[in-house]
């Protein structure tokens, strides 16, 4: 996004970032795609960067399994969304799906208890081959950070293509064939490397059932279920900043905490679903109605921060330094994105009448 502010041409060339802009300014798809799996997987440092200097195929091998994971599930809930008329409560539904799909059918994650990123919580809250904190703390994230996040990001980058389509008839169709065999894949992969384990077919059954019923609650679900109160926002940028900031600890770190000090495992259980809720639902009926870009922008940083001071403390030892290139491209794409809708914000409250600006313009008002 170019900066919202008027500047005078300038002779130098145009930098590679302002190449990049209009090239995603035209590929709109492809920026969700960035999106996801760039915030769960690369920011906190789940997926390594530095395998891209280290062993390239192996780089681009995940990041396909990733793009195909992650970006076919967040386009079809987008897609559903829109053609189903729904609301965010929707969409997190949908996400609570996508998690099961991908960390219950394919990576097993949510049954063995020595997967890689389980930790103690394959053993903490353990229960009829089950990790129920970690699945618990697991599907809140993949709901809001792999899923909810993207799209809401999508729609403050892109607003003239907030409702509507961005796939239909074989584009489709190839979207559900991708993230199918995306997920054969990934069971095949994940079956080889945990040879001795296999979580069972009652198990896979079960899970298999439950993210249906998801997405039939999600399709059931009224459109005005979780609605925000009319006018402008209740809460200031920094309020809604410090909301979304607090969502990451309180909810996927709190198991690892009550794990090291022995609390009982319902504990943390109950609790990361009550303050998710609390979070999210309170966030979003505080956002307000009208003149309330800022503070959407706002909550979405405080969203990814958390993320991204994880993923460069973890990077620590991993031997993982090219993190901070994706905490880079993170900083800048925040700063552009404050910048462009604070300046909106600014010219709609001095009662200039406004069009909302799109990727890489600055906003104009409608009328000289």
């Amino acid at each position: 996004m170019a900066s919202p502010f008027p500047t005078s041409p300038s002779p130098k060339s145009v930098s590679m970032l302002s190449k990049l802009v209009r090239f995603l300014k035209s590929h709109p798809i492809l920026f969700l795609l960035l999106l996801t799996p760039g915030i769960p997987e690369y920011l906190s440092a789940s997926s390594q960067i530095t395998l891209l200097v280290v062993f390239p195929p192996l780089f681009f091998l995940f990041l396909a399994a990733n793009v195909g994971l992650y970006g076919s599930g967040v386009i079809l809930i987008r897609e559903a969304m829109i053609r189903w008329k729904k609301g965010w409560a929707s969409v997190f539904l949908l996400g609570v799906a996508y998690g099961i799909v991908e960390e219950g059918l394919d990576l097993w994650t949510l049954f063995y208890s020595n997967a890689g990123p389980v930790g103690n919580l394959g053993f903490y809250g353990h229960w009829l081959g089950v990790n129920w904190v970690w699945t618990v703390g697991l599907l809140i994230f993949h709901s809001v950070y792999s899923i909810g996040l993207p799209i809401f990001l999508f729609g403050l980058v892109f607003p003239e293509l907030k409702t509507k389509s961005l796939v239909s008839g074989t584009r489709l169709a190839a979207t559900a064939l991708c993230l199918i065999a995306d997920s054969i894949f990934l069971f095949i992969f994940v079956s080889a490397i945990y040879s001795g384990y296999n979580p069972g077919g009652t198990l896979l059954l079960f899970s298999g059932l439950v993210a249906a019923t998801f997405v039939v609650l999600a399709r059931k679900l009224p459109d005005n279920f979780l609605r925000t109160n009319p006018g402008q926002p209740r809460w200031s940028p920094r309020k809604f900043a410090f909301a979304g900031a607090l969502l990451f600890p309180a909810t996927l770190l709190a198991g690892g905490i009550a794990a090291g000090a022995n609390l009982p495992p319902e504990i943390p259980f109950v609790l990361d679903i009550i303050l998710a809720a609390f979070i999210l639902t309170r966030a979003y009926k505080s956002m307000g109605t009208v003149n309330n870009q800022e503070e959407k922008v706002a909550l979405s940083i405080g969203l990814v921060f958390p993320i991204a001071v994880f993923g460069l403390i973890a990077s620590i030892g991993l031997a993982n330094p090219l993190i901070i290139v994706a905490d880079l491209f993170f900083i800048l794409f925040s700063r552009r994105l404050w910048r462009k809708w604070h300046q909106w914000t600014l010219l709609h409250r001095s009662a200039l009448q406004t069009s909302l600006p799109g990727f890489g313009e600055s906003p104009a008002p409608l009328f000289p």
